[in-house]
């Protein structure tokens, strides 16, 4: 089992990109980490990390920060976080780097660049990437692994057939899971205890992101236990 935490999950009261905060997941049990870029501003300190900060997660990954590709300035500026992306995984194995895909306008983008892109299915508000027609668009002009969000399916449909839709149709891509309940928006699933989210989970073998805020780590690792208890009882 690989699962652990998006860093952006204690964003209330720990720092994202702070080595205290890795540690305090890898004492909760997570063997999987994954960093929220929240804004491009912070993607230099990525460069302040290195591989022993990582020691004893098997699965890293990123979430990579928004931007305009509408306006000039940022994307320049969403560049320049490519090229720090670039540098960073010279030096720490990262497995993925999780982009939008309502964000990208010329995959092209990713061609001088060698590290794991995939590809993020998308939540109520979004207007590309929610449904499986959408995401066989996108995949046609870029040609990379999918990220699996529970939470985006519910929000697009609650009955939890449409995640059922984007691994019959992607299974081969999906090489990372998000999952959170919804109610307001990424929330504990041991406070909603929406069941069918976690049941939607296609392999509890594939790296697991939990992306719930937790307003706590004693809520972080109460989130961490729920989950945890249901992969092992499958």
């Amino acid at each position: 089992m690989i699962l652990g935490f998006a860093t952006g999950d204690l964003y209330k009261t720990h720092d994202r990109l702070a080595p205290e905060t890795f540690d305090l997941f890898r004492k909760m049990g997570c063997n999987a980490i994954e960093l929220t870029i929240a804004e491009m501003d912070e993607a230099p300190r990525l460069l302040e990390l290195d591989q022993k900060d990582f020691a004893g997660f098997r699965w890293i990954s990123i979430h990579a920060p928004s931007f305009d590709r509408f306006d000039t300035n940022s994307v320049v500026k969403f560049r320049q976080t490519l090229e720090i992306f670039e540098q960073f995984c010279q030096k720490v194995k990262v497995n993925s780097i999780v982009f939008h895909p309502d964000q990208i306008g010329e995959w092209a983008i990713f061609e001088n660049y060698t590290f794991p892109v995939l590809i993020e299915n998308m939540d109520w508000r979004k207007e590309v990437g929610k449904y499986v027609d959408s995401m066989k668009e996108i995949f046609e002009k870029a040609d990379a692994p999918m990220v699996l969000d529970l939470n985006h399916c519910y929000t697009n449909d609650p009955t939890m057939n449409l995640a059922k839709e984007m691994v019959e149709n992607f299974k081969d891509r999906i090489f990372e899971i998000h999952l959170s309940g919804f109610e307001k928006g990424h929330d504990p699933l041991f406070l909603t205890q929406q069941m069918e989210i976690l049941e939607a989970i296609p392999d509890k073998e594939m790296p697991i992101i939990i992306e719930s805020e937790c307003d706590s780590i004693e809520d972080a690792k109460k989130e961490f236990e729920f989950v945890r208890k249901y992969l092992n009882s499958k």
